[in-house]
């Protein structure tokens, strides 16, 4: 893998986990200790190069993108407390814990149920436990890495990256787009941190800026907020700590059994890799025949092509989806079962326990049939940080801009 490929992944894996476990400010008063001045560069290869650390904690969700009132959904996913249907809209508190040699888990706490997910590194696998419906996923990891998925022999021509080449590959991919600003040192559940913003080059994108906050003793980023142009005072999307801990967890949180009685379902992400690249023997797939899938995959799969803006104002048009998936986004309903876990609406538990499944796809698509608007050129979702439109052909425009110019990309290329 070649460092600018790395530094392609870096970017989005980086900002994935800023937003998916770390935290808000903190409203305390506490003075802030004088921390050394850092530019990007140097606060980027900090964090590059940290060494994963063990913490727990708690985290504090505050989202807020636009959606419509969703005080009469009742059950969806299976969730049926409004403290989960608040990550859609509201403010949910987590319970974290991390150890990267051993696992991780998050749990939500309410008065009448609990919601739980685990993984263990030593098992290869995962849990996702509600109490309300006292069911349980089982995600089981394949044994090894099917062929193909191991990484290529190391190019002896190819440097080494280093943490710092990685964070400069990152920042190169990000600079065309994006101003990258160090600003204020701040106390972030009692740490003393860094923040970095991320402010959008291009004129018309739905966001404002990205502001990540940085622990400046363990480079571990400690609040993620996503600002939008519609709403200057308050984030759209907040992720934070309101208390961290840097010792050690119990391994015993990083096991996971289910209590008697519970409904488990296991998924084997192993079968879900292609057989030509889960380690089908070469003689069993010719390449040169046109009806094999390793050769035709990739004429099938969807693919995404920036048709309109550039930068964080891109429209990205998204084609190959199969069929059910496009039919589904075109229609809320279709798309409400789909999403609840029961494909189409005639079989809503297909496949699957239903653990409420058919209440779950009513109440998903009473939410999205109150986000979706029908125009000239489909079907529009549309938030505070994105848009989305599905075009009778099928296709699938995107990007963190208003309605208005996705359907215009739409429009010069259906």
């Amino acid at each position: 893998m070649s460092i600018s490929r790395r530094a392609t992944w870096l970017v989005p894996v980086v900002a994935a986990a800023a937003v998916g476990g770390l935290v808000l400010f903190s409203n305390q008063a506490d003075a802030i200790p004088p921390l050394p001045p850092l530019s990007a560069q140097q606060l980027a290869d900090n964090v590059a190069s940290a060494t994963p650390t063990a913490f727990s904690g708690q985290v504090e969700v505050t989202t807020n993108i636009g959606l419509p009132d969703l005080s009469g959904v009742t059950n969806l996913f299976g969730m049926q407390d409004p403290s989960l249907i608040s990550l859609l809209a509201g403010t949910t508190t987590i319970k974290v814990a991390a150890d990267p040699a051993v696992g991780g888990r998050a749990e939500i706490d309410s008065a009448t149920s609990a919601y739980v997910a685990v993984t263990n590194a030593a098992s290869r696998d995962g849990w996702i436990y509600s109490s309300g419906t006292n069911s349980a996923t089982h995600l089981v990891a394949p044994a090894s890495l099917p062929a193909g998925h191991e990484g290529k022999p190391a190019d002896p021509a190819e440097t080494p990256p280093t943490p710092q080449s990685v964070a400069q590959q990152a920042l190169d991919a990000l600079t065309p787009s994006t101003t990258l600003t160090v600003l204020d040192n701040v106390m972030v559940a009692g740490r003393a941190a860094y923040t970095l913003q991320l402010t959008p080059n291009d004129a018309g994108s739905l966001v404002t800026s990205v502001d990540i906050a940085v622990d400046a003793s363990t480079w571990l980023p400690l609040k993620a907020q996503i600002w939008a142009t519609s709403l200057p005072t308050t984030p759209s999307l907040s992720v934070a700590f309101t208390s961290i801990s840097y010792a050690t967890p119990d391994a015993a949180l990083f096991a996971f059994t289910p209590p008697s009685g519970t409904t488990v379902k296991t998924v084997d992400l192993g079968a879900m890799v292609p057989s030509h690249e889960a380690g089908q023997p070469a003689d069993q797939a010719d390449p040169m025949d046109p009806a094999d899938p390793a050769e035709s995959s990739d004429a099938s799969r969807p693919a995404a092509t920036v048709v309109a803006g550039q930068g964080w104002a891109s429209v990205v048009q998204v084609t190959n989806l199969p069929a059910e998936v496009s039919a589904a986004l075109a229609d809320p309903a279709q798309l409400g079962s789909l999403l609840a876990g029961g494909g189409a609406p005639a079989e809503p538990t297909r496949g699957h326990h239903d653990h409420g499944g058919a209440s779950s796809a009513a109440s998903l698509s009473q939410l999205l049939g109150a986000v979706a608007q029908p125009t000239p050129q489909g079907t529009m979702y549309s938030t505070y940080l994105f848009s989305l439109l599905v075009t009778p052909s099928g296709h699938v425009y995107a990007g963190a801009v208003p309605a208005s110019a996705v359907a215009a990309a739409a429009s010069a290329h259906e």
